[in-house]
C-alpha cells in the first residue's frame, strides 16, 4: 500500500472541482497557477495546517486523502520540500503536488468532512487508517 498524503480545502471549493474532475487549488485563496503546486501534508502535519491556515475559517472543510502512488500513475508527481528548522510545522519535509489533482477514486481514496469547530478549534480527524507511511520519504 502506498503512502497517503492529505489536502485541506473548503467544502464548497471541493464540490465545485468535482464537476470538472480535477482540483487546482493550492491552499486557502491561492491556486495552483499562483503558487506552482498544491499544498499537502502528512498525517502529523494536519493539526498544524488546520490551526495555522484555517483557524479563523467558519465554513465547512474537507480533508482529501490522496494515494501518492496512484497520483504518480496519473502523471502528477509529488515533490517533498524541506521545512525550515525555524518553522513550527512538524516533520522535516512537506509534500507538494506538482499538478492538477485528478479527482478519481484511485487517487482521492477518501474525503473526510469537517463541518464545525469544537471550542474554536478544528478537530483533527483520525486518519490512522489512511496514514500508511505518513512520514516523509
Amino acid at each position: 500500500m502506498s503512502r497517503r498524503i492529505f489536502h485541506v480545502v473548503f467544502a464548497d471549493d471541493w464540490a465545485g472541482a468535482q464537476r470538472f474532475g480535477e482540483y487546482e487549488g493550492s491552499t486557502r485563496a491561492k491556486t495552483l497557477d499562483e503558487v506552482g503546486f498544491i499544498h499537502a501534508a502528512t498525517a502529523e502535519q494536519l493539526e498544524h495546517v488546520l490551526t495555522a491556515v484555517y483557524r479563523d475559517a467558519d465554513l465547512p472543510l474537507v480533508v482529501a486523502v490522496i494515494d501518492e502512488d496512484a497520483l504518480r500513475e496519473a502523471g502528477v508527481d509529488t515533490r517533498w520540500e524541506e521545512i525550515p528548522q525555524s518553522s513550527s510545522t512538524p516533520g522535516t519535509q512537506a509534500p507538494r503536488i506538482t499538478g492538477a489533482l485528478p479527482l478519481t477514486p484511485d487517487v482521492v481514496v477518501a474525503e473526510i468532512p469537517l463541518d464545525h469547530k469544537n471550542g474554536g478549534k478544528w478537530t483533527v480527524p483520525d486518519v490512522s487508517g489512511y496514514a500508511v507511511g505518513d512520514s516523509t520519504p
